[in-house]
């Protein structure tokens, strides 16, 4: 099953290198996912996953969707196909 907070912790360590000392707050993961800091809270409390948004952030950052979903195969988007 999808967790919420798993697919969090993965942009995570997609944009850890975007801030300071590679500390990631979920307000960050909020802004990269053009959402409010308490709604994503609420999505993640209610494990409600937004997937346009985050398959808005996976173009924008060039993320596969199996990975950022579900942790399979390789972080980046293969265009080889």
């Amino acid at each position: 099953m999808l967790e919420f907070s798993d697919v969090i912790e993965r942009i995570k360590d997609v944009i850890c290198f975007d801030y300071q000392d590679g500390k990631v707050l979920d307000k960050h993961v909020a802004y990269e996912l053009g959402l409010k800091p308490e709604t994503l809270a609420s999505k993640k409390n209610k494990n409600l996953v937004p997937y346009s948004e985050l398959a808005a952030f996976a173009i924008r950052r060039k993320i596969s969707t199996n990975w950022l979903l579900f942790g399979i195969g390789k972080t980046e988007m293969d265009y080889n196909k």
